[in-house]
């Protein structure tokens, strides 16, 4: 029985069913991973941030202290993620409960309002995934940011890829 043995010592067949089921486990991980194929690689993007003071809106005008052109940044990592493209705002409306009819009703804060901002930025863009200097851009997602005319906590409400 010498003759199938490497060296005197190794069996073949037994170095061949070890590489084989290496083959097999490696082959097993390499389909179970999620896909994450680049699908596009620095696509410029824009998406509005609604700058919220813990539901209680900002002075009326807020949004015009705030010029296009500066860089935003991510206030927690101080990582850039793009440029102001403009600002605006919306009517602040609270709840406020209608007790007679048992119901809450929407009512207009006059001198309060929401601001958005809108900023354009580059983006890395996956299939699971759209991110900014490794910031996950998405909606509905919290998000710090700061630059030299405002700083606060916000949400992402809208997201859209530039052609």
């Amino acid at each position: 029985m010498r003759r199938f043995k490497i060296f005197g010592v190794i069996n073949i067949f037994d170095v061949f069913l070890v590489v084989v089921c290496i083959a097999i486990v490696y082959a097993a991980y390499l389909f179970s991973m999620p896909q994450q194929a680049i699908a596009e690689s620095g696509r410029p993007i824009r998406f509005t941030v609604e700058l919220n003071d813990f539901m209680r809106g900002h002075d009326a005008g807020f949004y015009r202290q705030i010029e296009a052109g500066p860089i935003v940044f991510e206030s927690a990592r101080g990582v850039p993620i793009g440029y102001v493209v403009y600002a605006y705002s919306q009517p602040f409306m609270q709840e406020v409960a209608d007790e007679a009819n048992n119901i809450f009703r929407r009512v207009l804060v006059e001198e309060r309002e929401f601001t958005y901002i809108v900023i354009e930025s580059w983006a890395n863009i996956t299939d699971l995934e759209t991110e900014v200097n490794q910031i996950r851009i998405a909606v509905n997602q919290d998000i710090y940011v700061r630059s030299r005319d405002f700083a606060g906590r916000g949400f992402i409400t809208h997201l859209e890829f530039i052609d």
